[in-house]
């Protein structure tokens, strides 16, 4: 997610990695696919919201166009649009409908889990886990608490079994079962100092497994009592947590969206081959690092295990097709304002220093980005030695000499976009940074990538107040012949 006109701070290089595109499992032609994302924040019965599901979907949206997945083939449905009829109507027509044994599928939900009573008497543990939809309500069954408007597991795993496709990716980020706990503070603040926020809801009667229980596969609804792996299975699910444990939210998304789709990128950036197995066992290192050891969630992984290990098929980004690039441009075509941003020249060499000149409208904060030609986004101002973006009405040039960094031209080669936003907020990129920090809340680089909450702040701030926002096009060349 992060690229750039690189800088180097005094004489230290700034490098950031390239994406790359990446498909699961190894089809003939790319065959039609299609993918659903379900996002609840808000549930009908108050006091109950989760904070920035609209991240996770974004998150999720990017990382299946870096599978290659067109946005006309990704249906999304958030909050109250996200009913369990709903989901089950999309689960019936678009992700069944017209769909081959050798077409992709993928669906990805995130929000609340919960536990009812298993009243069906297949379940070893007398629970079963159901995913939270908006119109949740709490009911009584049988003379038991139990919830209605909600996917129990056993009506999913009949809903997957039903897609013809046999290359489905099931993703869920929410708990499996829930405390009554509700937003808590970690010590560990390398996702920042907000507070956190457990994916669960829970109710009074609600039932728990045992302490012992991992998450199960998803068996058909006449044979629950299979083991993980299921060889006939169209599918393989990857979950946030054990039956047990507690899926975290923060206000930067979801611990175990943002390790899974930071483990899509860094995994295929040198081209590497991951499967959906070395995907979980990269998110799992996420969360261990990001999260206090007693909240720690393991995420899980079930399903057909030829699929867990099907090797994945990667396809080199470039700068026309980049969700980087779409993201910062769309964002910049959204301000009805637009500023004049020159660089010193069109056509930079590696190495070559880089000037940039705005013509500042209004006093305001200003923040720079890049994307280079492999779609990686970094925040050129402010940044770890410019900390403060505050800026006056007139012309602004930067780096100046009072600076003390450089903005030097740096590989990838080929077509780097920068864009500004000058808005009347203190909007700060820099200190908005997700996954550049260490456990102590500091950011660990002087350029960090772009984050997901930066852009959401500038997106906010322009449904209230005026932004203004520039873009151009630089080329980096290989450089000339004697340096290095």
């Amino acid at each position: 997610m992060d690229k750039h006109i690189g800088m180097r701070c005094t004489s230290r290089y700034l490098s950031l990695l390239g994406l790359a595109l990446l498909c699961w499992a190894p089809r003939p032609g790319c065959a039609e696919q299609r993918a659903l994302l379900v996002g609840v924040g808000k549930l009908d019965i108050p006091g109950n919201d989760l904070p920035s599901i609209d991240l996770d979907l974004d998150r999720m949206h990017e990382m299946l166009n870096l599978m290659g997945f067109e946005d006309r083939q990704i249906h999304t449905l958030q909050d109250e649009a996200a009913t369990s009829t709903a989901v089950i109507a999309e689960f019936n027509g678009w992700l069944k409908q017209g769909v081959q044994p050798n077409d992709r599928v993928v669906f990805y939900f995130s929000g609340h889990g919960s536990n009812i009573p298993d009243l069906r008497g297949d379940q070893d543990d007398n629970v079963s886990q159901v995913l939270v939809t908006h119109d949740v309500k709490r009911i009584r069954d049988k003379g038991s608490a139990s919830l209605g408007g909600v996917l129990p597991d056993f009506q999913i795993s009949d809903l997957l079994a039903a897609i013809p496709s046999r290359n489905v990716l099931f993703i869920v980020d929410s708990c499996h079962s829930g405390t009554v706990t509700r937003s808590f503070s970690m010590d560990n603040h390398s996702l920042g100092n907000a507070p956190v926020f457990v994916k669960s809801y829970d109710y009074p009667g609600m039932p728990t497994p045992p302490p012992h229980a991992v998450a199960r596969g998803l068996a058909t609804s006449k044979e629950r009592k299979e083991p993980q792996w299921d060889p006939h299975a169209n599918y393989i699910a990857i979950t946030a947590a054990a039956d047990n444990q507690e899926a975290i939210g923060t206000m930067n998304g979801g611990v175990f969206t943002l390790g899974l789709t930071e483990s899509v990128k860094r995994l295929t950036s040198d081209g590497k081959n991951p499967t959906p197995r070395e995907l979980r066992d990269d998110a799992d290192a996420y969360i261990r690092s990001k999260v206090d050891k007693d909240q720690i969630h393991t995420p899980q992984i079930m399903g057909n295990e030829k699929l867990a290990d099907a090797p994945i098929e990667v396809i080199a980004l470039n700068a026309s097709n980049g969700p980087n690039r779409k993201r910062v441009l769309e964002l910049v075509a959204q301000q009805p304002q637009h500023i004049a941003m020159t660089a010193s020249r069109s056509q930079y060499a590696v190495d070559e220093p880089v000037k940039l000149t705005l013509n500042i409208p209004a006093d305001g904060f200003l923040n720079v980005v890049s994307v280079d030609s492999k779609d990686a986004a970094t925040v050129l101002f402010p940044n770890g030695i410019q900390q403060n973006n505050a800026v006056s009405a007139g012309t602004f040039t930067f780096p100046t000499a009072q600076m003390a960094f450089d903005l030097l031209a740096t590989e990838p080669t080929g077509p780097t976009l920068v864009a500004a936003f000058l808005s009347p907020d203190p909007i700060n990129f820099y200190q908005e940074t997700v996954d550049d920090r260490d456990p102590a809340g500091n950011i660990k680089v002087d350029f960090p990538s772009l984050s997901h909450t930066a852009t959401r702040a500038i997106q906010v701030a322009a449904r209230k107040k005026e932004i203004y926002a520039a873009q151009l096009d630089v080329q980096i060349v290989a450089a000339s012949a004697g340096k290095h």
